[in-house]
């Protein structure tokens, strides 16, 4: 499970004084982690297993700038 933080934004009109409050999002995604380096983080949610039981697609996928994350925690199975 890998919190990270995200950009939020607004195309509404409003006040600037409730625009200065605003803050970024806290986001969680898990998933089977496929990547993860200084400039990256990948994670996957899906994936399937050939018939020689070898894994070598996955779907659902997230790239997650290494920077923006705030925690990784694994999760046993």
């Amino acid at each position: 499970m890998v919190a990270w933080e995200d950009i939020v934004s607004s195309s509404d009109w409003e006040y600037i004084v409730k625009i200065a409050k605003s803050k970024t999002a806290i986001c969680y995604s898990v998933g089977w982690l496929i990547t993860e380096n200084s400039k990256i983080t990948v994670i996957m949610s899906d994936l399937s297993f050939e018939d020689n039981q070898t894994i070598e697609q996955g779907g659902s996928y997230t790239t997650i700038p290494t920077k923006n994350i705030l925690s990784i925690k694994k999760i046993k199975l």
